[in-house]
């Protein structure tokens, strides 16, 4: 049986991937999106493009047929105002459409960072997981580790010979990241696997754990470029966002710099691995991982330009 799904956040990273590789599963894809795109066939028959709006409904006429919600999408910034609308508000928007329609499944695009929140962004993507679970729909919670694309944001500095930049001895965090393919095809996955129903689900790749100090010595040497580092202490984000909270109560822009500082240091601080409560640990053997895309066939794919280098300034971790 070949389903029907609808994606939501269909012009982000992992969106545009999602309906690509779904489409290359001759599924009829429905996309609903805010914004116009040019990254989709509009001639494809399996494919409809939806814009969305909250203040229009209109667009709902066209799902009555749709099997599965998948929804990527997610704020772009992490700052207070925007997480709310997207990562809760648009969800929940989206959740009561696929209710009303009686759609059968919602597979949602989540993050493994919400497992120990601190931020502003992490809270929003709980509550609507806890929407969700009570939902009574049938539903799969992906938290992805960190994207490659999320990873790349020094490749075009230390081409240029300039140092790589990290935080304390380059080894306080780890992750074990996934490509946009891999991801894609493991979401689309969800849609007719019934051991991943009904479950929140974290994943990476097929890496080893990587701190940031290994992703540099692999970029070193991808690029064929003499090693330079340079560390700063996390306490250096501390103090900008200490400056930041003086004036925050004068300016809005304050306290959104303010929230994207507190980002930029759990980033820094904080593994993109499964957590171990009982062992109060981050656990690179417990978390799971899919596909075949590495990170370091990704770097090569990129200096022998077979791939385009996107970085996402919002998202970029190191």
């Amino acid at each position: 049986m070949l389903f029907r799904p609808t994606v939501a956040g269909a012009t982000g990273y992992i969106g545009i991937n999602v309906v690509k590789s779904a489409l290359e599963q001759n599924f009829s894809v429905v996309v609903a999106t805010r914004k116009e795109s040019t990254d989709f066939d509009l001639k494809n028959q399996n494919l409809t493009v939806l814009k969305i709006s909250e203040n229009d409904n209109s667009w709902t006429d066209y799902l009555q047929d749709v099997d599965v919600f998948i929804s990527c999408i997610a704020s772009r910034s992490g700052a207070p105002k925007d997480a709310h609308y997207v990562d809760f508000k648009l969800n929940k928007l989206l959740l009561e459409k696929a209710k009303d329609i009686k759609c059968s499944q919602f597979i949602l695009l989540s993050a493994i960072c919400v497992q120990k929140p601190k931020l502003a962004f992490q809270f929003e993507k709980l509550a609507f997981e806890k929407e969700l679970q009570n939902s009574g729909l049938n539903f799969s919670i992906i938290r992805p580790t960190a994207y490659f694309k999320s990873l790349s944001g020094q490749i075009e500095n230390i081409k240029k010979g300039k140092p790589y930049v990290y935080f304390g001895d380059g080894k306080l965090t780890q992750c074990n990241p996934i490509s946009e393919r891999d991801l894609s095809l493991f979401i689309l996955s969800c849609i007719a696997d019934e051991n991943k129903w009904k479950k929140i689900l974290p994943i990476g790749g097929p890496n080893q754990s990587l701190t940031p100090k290994n992703i540099g010595q692999m970029l070193f040497e991808i690029f064929e470029v003499t090693p330079k580092y340079k560390s700063f202490p996390t306490k250096i984000l501390d103090a900008i966002r200490l400056l930041l909270m003086i004036t925050s109560p004068f300016s809005g822009w304050a306290r959104d710099k303010s929230e994207l500082v507190k980002i930029a240091k759990y980033y820094a601080t904080e593994s993109m691995l499964v957590w171990d409560e009982s062992e109060t640990r981050y656990d690179p053997l417990k978390t799971p991982s899919t596909g075949k895309d590495t990170l370091e066939q990704y770097f090569y794919a990129v200096k022998k330009q077979k791939v385009e280098l996107y970085i996402d300034r919002d998202s970029k971790l190191y």
